[in-house]
């Protein structure tokens, strides 16, 4: 017996829907951690992920119609949102959009402080403007805002709803076949010595960028060990400057492993990374390229095996390879970045 589609649809029941979480700047880089564990622990999945610079045509988007109405409170949401990147993740569940904007309450973090002090405004947000986070309002902004922050389309399994609404899967990376047209720069940094805030990055002489890739094997599981990963990652004083989810078909794959590994056999290591999305992140902190495994196996006599840095991580050995994958991968990194992505010819 062939069953209908409104036969499978009570059996199976709703699909899981999608919806997209804003991380405004200045959010994200030292608390990315904190915020994927907290998506994670309300059984989202992450299914997209991208670094996105808005300009002032397109901010309306994501601001309300009555500060669309205010022209200074407009004005100041305009400058911040285009002061830096923001960091766009696509989230996967059932009843998504709903159940995020719960999570986030009111867009007034004095608001949510009032009503509940772990409201993820309260915990990230300062003031109207400045309130730390951006969520869709309803299913169509959320189908609408999906295909505007990830119009090349999304690197995960097939579904339903994506077919239905026509957003595209994506199949392989749109940054690395242009990476000729990129270089990676780096900034003067003062000779002070690094800085003592901890609350922003070390900008020493030392100060060095690297390019991690989490591989697919590190985004699946419960939870996903990627998330411990970037936990571990800032909590040894990494400053993330930028973050994408993206997937290599398999000319693609071959490149990035000779990228990381110019002497190791590849033939396993380019199938790994051609199997599901994987993550890369850029991040600085003193020594970052050169003492990056003795930082990050530090040890600590407290910590039980599985809270050590995940294995396959991939990493740069030089500061000239960190560099050259930087370029590959980002087109874009924060204000505060210690190196600057430019036009090949500039």
């Amino acid at each position: 017996m062939t069953l209908s589609s409104s036969h499978l649809l009570i059996l199976l029941g709703p699909p899981p829907l999608y919806t997209v979480l804003l991380l405004k700047p200045g959010t994200w880089s030292n608390t990315l951690g904190k915020i994927l564990r907290k998506i994670e622990g309300q059984r989202f999945c992450v299914v997209g992920m991208k670094a996105v610079t808005l300009t002032p045509q397109d901010f309306s988007l994501i601001i309300s119609e009555d500060a669309k109405q205010d022209k200074a409170l407009c004005s100041a949401h305009c400058d911040y949102l285009t002061s830096g990147p923001c960091l766009a993740l696509c989230l996967q569940r059932h009843n998504s959009v709903l159940k995020l904007l719960d999570l986030l309450g009111p867009e007034d973090p004095e608001l949510c402080q009032a009503q509940d002090e772990f409201l993820w405004r309260a915990q990230y947000g300062s003031s109207v403007v400045q309130n730390g986070m951006y969520c869709s309002t309803s299913y169509r902004t959320a189908i609408r805002d999906v295909k505007f922050f990830f119009a090349e389309g999304l690197p995960c399994d097939p579904s339903p709803v994506l077919e239905t609404e026509q957003i595209p899967r994506l199949e392989q990376d749109v940054l690395l076949d242009s990476r000729a047209q990129r270089v990676a720069i780096k900034n003067n940094v003062p000779l002070s010595g690094a800085l003592t805030d901890p609350d922003k990055p070390f900008v020493s002489a030392l100060c060095q960028t690297t390019c991690l890739l989490f591989p697919p094997c590190t985004l699946h599981g419960c939870p996903p060990p990627y998330i411990h990963g970037v936990e571990k990652l800032i909590g040894r004083g990494f400053h993330v400057t930028a973050a994408r989810l993206t997937v290599f078909n398999q000319s693609q794959a071959q490149f990035v492993a000779a990228l990381y590994s110019p002497t190791a056999g590849l033939s396993s290591q380019f199938k790994a990374l051609s199997e599901g999305p994987c993550l890369l992140v850029a991040a600085q902190r003193d020594n970052a390229v050169s003492c990056f495994t003795s930082l990050m196996d530090s040890v600590n006599f407290e910590a039980s095996p599985d809270q050590s840095f995940p294995a396959g991580v991939m990493c740069p050995q030089t500061e000239c390879q960190a560099d050259k994958m930087i370029s590959c991968f980002f087109d874009a990194l924060t204000p505060d970045s210690i190196h600057q992505v430019v036009p090949q010819d500039s």
